[in-house]
């Protein structure tokens, strides 16, 4: 907090609840001493500042790097104010006093980030998948992350591991794609010396190495059918054996797969097992590509463009190019175009045309399209399936208790009601799920 930001008492009392340490200064230069020294999340400073204006706060503050959110305050500011303001980096504007109902909006339109190259969730789907995220990681439940390429599978896995219990232990990751079938058996199970011709030495797989601490599978659909058998002995018995040995190692482990493929339909068509499928699915995630959370797309890139250690922004032209952009790449394609636009960029501003993106237009009404009308519905209904096995999870997850699974949800009370209705009318029998998942979780 910097200078008099015109809190009133309830303010004040609920910044003390919030899980973050509170730092508040007067003027400018103890501002810049603060943040250089630590580790800052958001800055509320007051246009009236007694040694610097408004925008030579907002320049300062950007010279750090990376430079943490800046919400300007001002009790009787006018509209060029808060445009002035917001064109010269500051992150929200707010004229008149902060409120409580105030203070809320304001942290809930802040990104949330995690430390190191963690998370980014300013979106509302984010928000609530990150929050999933965060419960299941106090829990040893094997976790299956799906998603289209580039959408932060492997982020989201390192976040799990890195709040759990394990997080002072080995996180592990291997891609199950980018190693041939022959050897893929070998990278997971280990061997011992002379179990195969070029066996000169004994070697641990990533199970072992992982041992007491997190193994992630990537692109698990990509396992070949003889290898899915002696995975899903590992997965029963938490143990494992290295080929050529007939030692078991006692496994304590905690496994988090992901998929770009739609596991479910390899099953039906026999490509992956059952047993290893529903082994692996205990607790669903799903992240979702960036076209359908656009709240991202500036957050991210301006985390992309954080981390390059160069002073520069986005001019408003190329945010909105980058909001108009479909991702077909999802976050992968951006940090790429990022680092693209650093290269054509000589000034301290990133323009439209350093972004080497196709220009979007509207597109012309068309006669309809049966097979894309097809494929539309067909996704609408594997979205609709997507949510409400999220619902029912987390349902489960509070023991069935209806006001905090629609906190955690992000959604009011009836609008849960209304979600549970619709469940219930396809068959499903949501009061015999939730008392099977107490009885479940009763000692035995």
């Amino acid at each position: 907090m910097v200078g008099e930001t015109g809190f009133d008492s309830p303010v004040s009392q609920r910044l003390t609840t919030l899980p973050f340490t509170l730092e508040k200064v007067v003027d400018c230069l103890s501002a810049i001493k603060v943040i250089q020294q630590k580790k800052i999340d958001l800055v509320i400073a007051s246009d009236q500042l007694p040694d610097a204006t408004t925008l030579e706060f907002i320049q300062q503050v950007g010279r750090h790097n990376p430079a943490p959110p800046l919400v300007i305050a001002s009790p009787d500011a006018c509209v060029e104010d808060a445009v002035a303001a917001i064109h010269a980096g500051a992150s929200d504007f707010i004229a008149g006093n902060i409120t409580l109902e105030r203070l809320n909006t304001l942290l809930e339109r802040q990104p949330v980030v995690d430390e190191g190259s963690g998370p980014i969730a300013a979106s509302d789907a984010s928000r609530s998948l990150l929050a999933m995220a965060r419960q299941v990681a106090g829990t040893d439940t094997t976790v299956l992350i799906t998603g289209n390429s580039g959408t932060g599978k492997e982020v989201l896995a390192r976040f799990i591991h890195q709040h759990s219990p394990r997080k002072a232990q080995t996180f592990i990751a291997l891609n199950c794609a980018a190693i041939p079938e022959n050897l893929l058996e070998a990278e997971l199970f280990g061997y011992v010396k002379g179990a195969f011709t070029g066996a000169y030495t004994s070697r641990p797989g990533k199970f072992e190495l992982a041992n007491e601490g997190t193994l992630f599978l990537d692109e698990i659909g990509e396992i070949a059918g003889s290898l899915q058998a002696k995975l899903l002995r590992v997965l029963q018995e938490r143990e494992v054996e290295r080929i050529g040995s007939h030692q078991s190692i006692r496994l304590n482990i905690r496994i988090i797969a992901a998929t770009n493929q739609d596991l479910a339909r390899q099953v039906s068509e026999g490509m992956f097992r059952e047993d290893l499928f529903y082994r692996l699915n205990v607790f669903p995630l799903h992240c979702l590509p960036l076209k359908e959370r656009r709240g991202d797309i500036l957050p991210l890139a301006c985390h992309f463009l954080a981390r390059t250690g160069r002073n520069l922004h986005f001019s408003p032209a190329a945010q909105q190019m980058l909001l108009n952009h479909g991702w077909p790449g999802n976050a992968r394609e951006l940090e790429n175009v990022v680092q693209r636009a650093l290269v054509m960029t000589t000034g301290n501003s990133i323009q439209p045309e350093a972004l080497m993106l196709p220009e979007t237009h509207p597109q012309p009404d068309t006669a309809p399209d049966t097979h894309q009308a097809a494929r539309s519905d067909k996704l609408h209904k594997r979205s609709r399936t997507l949510e409400q096995e999220h619902i029912i999870n987390t349902l489960l997850l509070h023991k069935g208790h209806r006001t905090r699974t629609a906190e955690t949800l992000g959604i009011t009370t009836r609008t849960l009601r209304n979600k549970l209705a619709d469940i219930r009318r396809q068959g499903i029998d949501i009061e015999a799920l939730i008392a099977q998942s107490k009885t479940t979780d009763e000692p035995r």
